[in-house]
């Protein structure tokens, strides 16, 4: 009875294998045009999914800091273009190993034109033109900080626009003088001035802007305005068509999770054999400052909240003679995540005529 699947992981990588990226900003009133792709071009060197295993190959820079931007596998829909990291079209994508996919040698995906296979005549395609940062295929779900800082802004990217740029946004400022970019999103968890940790739930991804699904941008940008990094750094064997770069910024050199425990629910239910109507009902998860709920749910399928705001423990429930129960405990860590379970069902036996209750 657990609250997800790695059934449930594989189904959503299907259901929302769609690349989706920013569009351009529209004028209020103007509505961008909805781009939809049915397969996956792997856009990494490593695959087309991000599952906190990919190896880069290349050594961090001594000042590398930062860690995925969210939890679990997901598809990698659109990468840091080197050539021109500015959203204006070269006909190039450069991505940070020195591949380049070209509109003059691969050609364009009909359905996208900004981008460009590979190798001529194969689907190959790197995604896109002009593109400051990586786009990860999150669908309404968690969004991390990257890394331990300030919340500079959270707001709309435009406040009198919310169909244009990167919609719901938040930036970070990591007091190295970058900082980091979660744009589209649904949700804001953090409010400005606030200090987040590593790992910390800061928003839920979404459609908000100009973006064309869900999804999330997420880019690392120096605070004094000059420009865009590509956090992976560059690899290519010739020099780096991008002079802004500061090496590879992934903690260890690759992009790995946070290091933080996840929430996983245990729940445990038990008849008491000296007490017929009593059910002994435990629970407990891995985290930090962890605040459970406890709901009892009789056989008509009625939950009741049994508890609110508990630490992992115990507790006796007593039953009506002649009804089942069953009991949902919930868990939300002090960094934002969740998880739930549910226990076994216990049945609270009839009482025997003339037996007091």
């Amino acid at each position: 009875m657990r609250a997800w699947a790695l059934a449930g992981v594989l189904l959503t990588l299907c259901l929302y294998g769609a690349p989706v990226q920013a569009a351009p900003a529209q004028p209020p009133g103007h509505q961008a045009a909805r781009y939809v792709r049915w397969f996956y071009p792997s856009q990494m060197a490593y695959g087309p999914i991000e599952n906190g295993s990919g190896n880069t190959g290349s050594a961090p820079a001594p000042w590398a800091f930062l860690t995925l931007p969210f939890m679990g596998p997901h598809y990698v829909t659109s990468i840091f273009d080197h050539c021109s990291p500015n959203y204006a079209s070269n006909g190039r994508v450069c991505r940070y190993d020195g591949v380049v996919a070209s509109a003059a040698v691969g050609g364009p995906d009909p359905t996208f034109d900004a981008g460009y296979a590979q190798t001529p005549g194969r689907h190959d395609y790197l995604y896109y033109d002009g593109h400051d940062g990586y786009d990860y295929g999150l669908d309404y779900e968690p969004v991390a900080a990257a890394a331990p800082g300030t919340v500079r802004l959270a707001d709309w990217a435009v406040p009198s626009c919310h169909s244009c740029l990167s919609g719901l946004t938040i930036e970070i400022d990591h007091g190295n003088g970058l900082l980091s970019y979660y744009g589209h999103l649904s949700r804001l968890s953090v409010a400005q001035g606030q200090h987040v940790r590593r790992g910390q739930v800061i928003g839920i991804s979404g459609s908000t802007g100009t973006a064309t699904g869900p999804h999330l941008h997420f880019g690392i940008y120096h605070v004094n305005g000059s420009g865009p990094v590509d956090p992976y750094g560059w690899s290519g064997s010739f020099p780096d068509p991008y002079p802004h770069d500061l090496g590879d910024l992934w903690i260890g050199g690759s992009p790995r999770y946070a290091g933080i425990p996840m929430p996983h629910v245990s729940v445990s239910a038990a008849p008491e054999l000296a007490d017929p109507t009593a059910i002994d009902v435990s629970w407990s998860s891995p985290g930090e400052g962890d605040a459970f709920t406890v709901d009892a749910v009789d056989q008509d399928g009625r939950m009741t909240r049994w508890m609110g705001g508990a630490g992992a423990g115990s507790a006796v429930f007593h039953g009506r003679p002649g009804q089942s129960y069953w009991f949902w405990v919930a868990v939300t860590t002090d960094l934002g995540w969740s998880d739930a379970n549910g226990s076994v069902a216990i049945s609270v036996p009839h009482l025997n005529h003339g037996e007091a209750q």
